[in-house]
């Protein structure tokens, strides 16, 4: 096993993620408090764990660093602090153009500045990782503007044996969830994760991390490369954005697209417990065609949209318990049954990414136990997912694919470096421009 961590000083190191697993083996050193998984980009975060209110003089300012308590709106907290209501309600509509006031969270941290006469000033807000909002007084009103946070980005290298699922193996090398996900969803497009996962068989993968500029807050970022060996058999995978496409995907050695329009199977480490056809029924008793398949799992393992479409439904729906219908394209729709929760944002009519996740398994409606029952649905007609042929996506080819095979020599170069233990970073601001430096 193999495990790297690459940084631009001494100062900067890999986060502890012990929180997601008991026991990691690594190389890496720590970096004391940083989160384990980052925060996500939707939600708002703070700029300070503390749960005191902190005074300051800065020059002529006075600067307080408040907390949402639970329950509480903007408008509460402002007062709270000081603020006089014509000012606080002025400060919040400026902010409100660069941020939903509505959508503040419970801890939320918000940094306040006032005139030695006591008039509101100033207020930053942390939007996400990469974002301040400030709002400031300019004679009688307020402008807000958004400020870039300086950051850096970090590569990291793991590699290891898959005893039993590739997500508790990549686990126990203590690469956080988040990651384990993508990566499971960037190789759902030709693994067969119930059928063809062995014991014996190996992961690596090179992905980034964000760090902040003081190194207390954490990111992971995009894998610019994975492998799997499946029964010896390679099947390595680059990230890549062709000339005049606006999104990376993730291609094969030869420039295909791992991309089809569905996934081979919506879960992994699942056992695939019933096959599509006739059978007799679990909880009826009497043969009926069971037009989908089944996949036992622990209650709560995460379930994967298929494909890029729109929900048609997520709701209750009978004997299925909590139940999702997708409308993919004209052609396809799948549907996934018995869920014990649905995912963030589930909901009819919303729009939803190939491999985010739309549910976790369980036991709701007419079952015998914990599985998720999958259907997918082609011109109308029910098929055997198993059997489905999935059309390839894109193939690169003449100035396309010189430009990738360079590009994917460049990786390769990184990932040699790393396996060096040459630390490396680059700025955010120049997102093609690594910096190499020795440890």
């Amino acid at each position: 096993m193999v495990f790297t961590d690459v940084s631009t000083e001494d100062a900067f190191s890999a986060s502890d993620e012990t929180n997601l697993v008991a026991e990691t083996h690594t190389d890496e050193q720590e970096i004391q408090g940083a989160p384990e998984e980052g925060f996500m980009l939707e939600d708002p975060i703070g700029l300070s764990v503390t749960d005191s209110t902190l005074e300051s003089d800065i020059g002529s300012q006075l600067m307080q660093e408040i907390r949402i308590k639970r329950g509480q709106g903007m408008m509460d907290a402002m007062l709270e602090s000081g603020a006089e209501r014509r000012d606080a309600y002025n400060a919040i509509e400026t902010l409100s153009d660069h941020f939903n006031v509505r959508r503040i969270q419970a801890g939320q941290v918000i940094n306040v500045s006032f005139t030695p006469s006591g008039v509101l000033s100033r207020i930053e807000l942390q939007k996400d990782f990469d974002h301040m909002i400030v709002v400031e007084r300019e004679k009688d009103d307020y402008v807000g503007k958004v400020e870039q946070l300086p950051s850096q980005i970090i590569t990291r290298h793991a590699s290891g044996i898959i005893d039993d699922s590739l997500f508790l193996a990549a686990q126990r090398q203590g690469l956080p969830q988040i990651v384990i996900v993508d990566l499971i969803r960037i190789f759902s497009y030709d693994v067969d994760f119930q059928r063809e996962i062995r014991k014996g068989d190996q992961f690596e993968i090179f992905y980034e991390r964000k760090l902040s500029e003081d190194g207390r807050r954490v990111q992971e970022g995009n894998i610019l490369f994975a492998k799997l060996i499946l029964s010896g058999k390679e099947i390595s995978l680059y990230r890549h954005t062709p000339d005049g496409k606006d999104f990376a995907d993730y291609f094969h050695e030869d420039g295909q697209s791992s991309k089809r329009a569905l996934m081979k199977t919506p879960i992994e480490g699942a056992r695939l417990s019933s096959y599509y056809g006739n059978r007799k029924h679990p909880v009826l008793g009497y043969n009926r065609m069971h037009k989908g398949i089944d996949f036992s799992a622990p209650t709560g393992t995460p379930i994967m949209a298929a494909g890029d479409g729109v929900i048609e439904r997520a709701s209750w729906y009978g004997s299925f318990g909590n139940y999702v219908r997708i409308r993919h394209n004209g052609t396809y729709k799948t549907i996934y049954a018995h869920m014990s929760k649905y995912g963030r944002g589930i909901k009819k009519g919303a729009r939803v990414r190939q491999g985010q996740i739309i549910g976790y398994v369980g036991a709701t409606g007419r079952v015998t136990g914990r599985h998720l029952h999958y259907e997918v649905y082609m011109n109308g007609t029910q098929v055997d997912p198993l059997r489905l042929k999935i059309p390839s996506g894109i193939k690169l080819e003449n100035e396309q694919l010189e430009e990738f095979q360079l590009a994917m020599m460049s990786t390769n170069q990184l990932i040699a470096q790393t396996k060096s233990h040459i630390l490396l970073t680059r700025d955010i601001t120049e997102p093609e421009n690594y910096v190499t430096v020795s440890p």
